[in-house]
């Protein structure tokens, strides 16, 4: 007989190998062939929890595992806490490997199908959030994924190609829709045969998120609560009223104009009366806390049988903004989100799965854009707030309009303001009312599947239908209010005069307006096969359909999708893999004749060290090789409908000779028809290459790839004359490739008690132009050629220094010129400075970008770190932050202007009150490298042991502090950190507990 029946103590044989594995921390066994239990029927594995016991897997009284095996076979043993390795064993075993939580990760969603882990081949990385998220927490999904995916420059930017679409639980909808607490695996796609089932819509990459499910005989409650605050990173620093009006009247001597302000009203706003001198910062603590809060909770609860699981999980979250004043305090942003998953089975050949999902969110604002305001309003211009004790008790009339006055603030100040300005951002805050902008999404998602084994063995089907709606509005309470405008006495820091400039009014009215819903329908189904035939031999196909309808109000024209499509794959002994996977996709953009293509995807792939050649090589544990290519037809950078034909649209106006009718509107054509117009392609091959080597110290996983977009639609005015140009037709012409690779990397060890984990991701991709319509006189400016974000503007030659420089420089023809404004060089040399002039001066997309996690583990100390940066990108300092000129607001960045005494150390041109075209443009003068590293994340987790919580009802038990976008080393750090007229960027401090019961 083939087999014999060995009783053996596991516990032995883990203290034998020192593993350091308990009973009561094993989850589960396999065996990797066929088990019989004590009948002499064969079990496919054996599953334990804890000291329970299954089948061929027991506990006797003594807590020892006792199990049937047969001869030469490998003993899979997973247990929490340990990572994989593989134990040489004798007594009849060839291996016993010990396996930890990874083993239990095994199975990995796809499109429309989940497989073995060992079977995926291509360009798809996987992310089991349950590992990693109580040592990394995060409430959102792009958070989660920030610097754990190679291939990503950012969350939904895969390979450069940018808005990869987002699949949850088979559906196209947003991060928005799901929190990381949610989430039980994401597949992001990148190659195009991964890609292919999902047809046009998936051209730019997808991002395939699957939420959690019950699991059988596997009750569990867990609660997690994480609170903490966060501080900007940088805010703008604006000049005071005595410093910027010193500086104005210097710009307008540059000008030739005489000064503004004399020196004595100067001094006045230094330190004189600032309600009567103001000099107002709007960043300051008398408007901004030094910090917003942050709060969100999570319940989560999941069990189940074998006929039917559920899984449910309630989060909330609350976060406050910087402001400090009125309804300002009062701004905050709400969310509580409810998911419910049930698994059914049926009988023994249906089972059914409904997703349901609800999210209710409120963001609390006051009325007006404050960050904007106070990134333009000068310092000088107003005082905000008027002391009513200040008024003279002479002036009757001031007197009277503050006893009628509804707005009083804090009962001691009237709003201030001028004729120019009827509202401001404190005034707004104090009394203007709210806006609550209030969402709510509610979606439904069921899957049905059926095995037709009794048709043919193998054979199912399956069917996946979806309704999502999502409902906005914007509710608000709007108030008018008057501002009054001081006159001051010339003797004494007494009001002799208020001049009033608008009413005050509160309707009492709540207004609802900006009204959105939105319907998203889709429907799926689709045959599967899957099949082994002679223990070898495994075939898999598919031949699905797959249409959905996106619709929003008051918009005639629905977004729909809809396509068939056709996997066929097969491996022999899950060492050689070869794929096909093609869609027949649609498209109502496009001319009838011209709205169907085929997109064929082809995937090879080669497990080498199951070769012989490679049996031997005890350093290599793991290699596959694989590579795919194909094209695939997509709508996704049609920008519109209708382009096919020919539109004319409303004219400007026009009067006949007569005069009679003075308001006639012509009409124009806006662009000819195109009856040919098509599809643009994306053309694709890449390799893969994944690896692990010295009993899995070191694993890796590389993509290389090269990809085309083809066909893309532009109008080609190079093509056509001048006079024609309101009539060109829409044409596939443009094309651009991206090249690159990527590359993940990571390495485990244990030393003793302290397990080490350090993991890098990274991409490199390059962007070239390969075919667009241009008409340049110089070649140096097309674009053809040149990276697909590339910058474009003038090099500069430093600053006029005198008028003789200027004479003996090319002709500026942007406006006139000065000493002390940008020289720019000429490129054709025509003597002349102007558009013809402007260069390629760098790219906006970092071409190189890569993250690092790194987690030492002592005991039950978990410290985690992450690291994100970027190399090799530039942007532009083009805002009015940097661009001063004319009346606007002045930045620290004028400090070091030049003038006749600094010209030879100035960093910043010349102070004009005019506004000045030749200074602010697109320049190598203003630009700056975006090169950063970025301490994303550091986590301090302790995790409470069994022996501790062993007479609690509680089962597992957490703390963990957090610190998030810490520090960006960076030459450019303050730059890159600041965000000028809009919510600031913050570090987020937080402290967080999780508990499982």
């Amino acid at each position: 007989m083939k087999y014999f029946k060995i009783c053996w103590m596991l516990c032995a044989v883990i203290c034998l190998f020192s593993t350091g594995i308990k009973a009561q921390d094993v989850t589960q066994i396999n065996i990797s062939s066929v088990v019989y239990d004590e009948k002499g029927n064969p079990v496919e594995g054996a599953i334990i929890s804890g000291n329970q016991g299954k089948t061929v897997a027991y506990s006797d009284k003594a807590g020892k595992f006792l199990i049937n095996v047969p001869i030469n076979s490998d003993v899979v043993i997973t247990a929490k806490g340990f990572r994989t390795q593989t134990v040489k064993a004798t007594a009849g075993f060839e291996n016993i490997i010990l396996a930890g939580n990874d083993a239990m990760y095994n199975e990995v969603y796809l499109p429309f199908t989940k497989i073995n882990k060992k079977d995926v081949a291509g360009a798809i990385s996987t992310l089991n959030p349950e590992t990693y998220i109580d040592q990394d927490f995060n409430l959102s999904v792009t958070g989660g994924m920030n610097g754990r995916v190679a291939g990503m420059l950012w969350s939904n930017n895969i390979w450069g190609l940018e808005n990869a679409i987002v699949i949850i639980d088979g559906i196209r909808r947003e991060f928005t829709d799901i929190s990381f607490n949610e989430v039980q695996q994401i597949s992001v796609l990148k190659g195009i045969n991964a890609v292919a089932l999902y047809g046009s819509q998936a051209a730019k990459g997808v991002i395939f998120i699957t939420t959690k499910k019950g699991e059988v005989n596997g009750r569990k409650i867990g609660i997690r609560v994480n609170s903490g605050v966060a501080l900007p990173s940088e805010l703008p620093n604006y000049l005071n009223s005595s410093e910027y009006m010193t500086l104005y009247n210097e710009a307008r001597n540059n000008d030739g104009l005489t000064n503004l302000y004399d020196a004595t009203t100067i001094q006045n706003h230094a330190s004189g009366n600032p309600y009567r001198y103001p000099s107002v910062d709007y960043y300051s603590s008398q408007y901004l806390k030094k910090h917003q809060n942050a709060t969100d909770a999570n319940a989560e609860f999941s069990g189940g049988n074998r006929n039917a699981r559920f899984y449910s999980n309630i989060g909330w979250s609350n976060s406050s903004t910087l402001l400090n004043i009125g309804e300002g305090k009062n701004e905050n942003d709400n969310r509580l989100n409810v998911r419910g998953n049930v698994d059914l089975k049926l009988n023994e050949h249906i089972s059914s799965s409904v997703y349901v999902s609800a999210i209710f969110s409120e963001s609390r604002r006051a009325r007006g854009n404050y960050w904007s305001n106070a990134a333009t309003l000068l310092p000088n211009r107003f005082t905000p707030l008027i002391p009513i004790d200040l008024i003279s008790p002479n002036d009757k009339t001031s007197l009277a309009l503050v006893a009628a006055n509804r707005n009083l603030i804090d009962g001691k100040y009237l709003l201030g303001g001028a004729q120019q300005f009827l509202t401001n951002p404190i005034a707004d805050l104090y009394v203007a009312g709210y806006d609550m902008n209030i969402r709510r999404v509610f979606q439904v998602t069921n899957e049905i599947n059926a095995s037709l084994n009794s048709v043919i063995k193998g054979l199912s089907f399956h069917t996946l239908f979806n309704l999502d709606y999502a409902n906005s509005y914007l509710q608000s309470i709007n108030n008018t209010y008057a501002v009054y405008a001081p006159t001051w006495s010339a003797t004494a820091d007494t009001l002799t005069r208020l001049q009033k400039f608008g009413e005050d009014a509160r309707p009492g009215i709540q207004n609802i307006n900006n009204t959105t819903q939105r319907q998203n329908i889709g429907f799926s189904s689709w045959f599967g096969y899957d099949k082994t035939v002679a223990a070898n031999h495994n075939i898999s196909a598919k031949l699905l359909g797959f249409t959905s309808s996106v619709s929003v109000n008051d918009v005639y024209q629905p977004i729909t999708n809809s396509h068939i499509a056709l996997q066929l794959g097969y491996n022999y002994k899950h060492k050689y893999w070869v794929d096909f996977s093609a869609a027949y996709v649609n498209s109502t953009k496009l001319p009838e004749g011209n709205r169907a293509a085929f997109s064929p995807t082809f995937s090879l792939g080669w497990l080498l060290s199951s070769e012989k050649f490679l049996a031997r090589a005890k350093a290599i544990n793991h290699l596959k090789l694989s590579a795919s290519g194909g094209i695939l037809n997509t709508d996704l950078d049609i920008s519109g409908y209708y382009l096919y034909e020919n539109i004319y649209q409303r004219g400007s106006f026009f009067t006949w000779n007569d005069g009679v009718q003075a308001q006639n509107q012509a009409t124009a054509a806006a662009y000819g028809a195109s009856p040919n117009l098509g599809f643009p392609r994306r053309k694709e091959v890449n390799a893969s290459v994944e690896a692990a080597f010295f009993n899995n110290l070191l694993t890796m996983q590389s993509t290389f790839f090269i990809t085309e977009m083809d066909g893309l639609l532009t109008q080609r005015f190079s093509q056509y004359p001048n006079y024609f140009s309101s009539f060109i037709p829409y044409t596939n012409y443009n094309a651009y490739k991206r090249s690159g690779f990527d590359l993940m990397l990571n390495v485990n060890k244990q030393l003793g008690d302290v397990q080490l984990s350090l993991g890098t991701n990274l991409v490199y991709t390059k962007s070239t132009v390969t075919k667009r319509d241009e008409l340049f006189l110089d070649s140096y400016q097309n674009r053809n050629g040149k990276p697909l974000d590339a910058i474009f503007g003038l090099q500069n030659a430093g600053f006029f220094m005198d008028q003789a420089d200027i004479n003996n420089s090319p002709r500026q023809l942007f406006s006139e010129v000065k000493p002390g404004d940008l020289k720019y060089v000429d490129q054709n040399g025509d003597n002349v400075i102007d558009s013809r002039d402007e260069v390629m001066i760098g790219r906006y997309i970092a071409p190189f970008t890569y993250g690092i996690n790194f987690s030492v583990a002592y005991k039950n100390f978990n410290l985690f770190v992450l690291g994100t940066g970027n190399n090799d990108g530039y942007g532009l300092t083009n805002n009015n932050y940097y661009w001063v000129s004319g009346d606007l607001k002045y930045s620290d960045v004028v400090r070091n202007r030049w003038t006749e005494a600094t010209k030879t150390t100035a960093t910043y041109p010349r102070l004009s009150s005019q506004q000045n075209n030749n200074n602010f443009r697109s320049s190598d003068f203003w630009v700056y490298k975006t090169d950063r590293f970025n301490l994303s994340k550091v986590q301090l987790t302790y995790n409470f042991s069994n022996t501790m919580l062993r007479h609690s009802f509680v089962k597992g038990l957490l703390v963990y502090v957090s610190g998030s976008n810490l520090y960006t080393f960076a030459q450019n750090r303050k730059i890159l950190e600041l965000s000028v007229a809009s919510t600031p960027q913050f570090r987020s401090y937080n402290a967080g507990i999780r508990a499982q019961f």
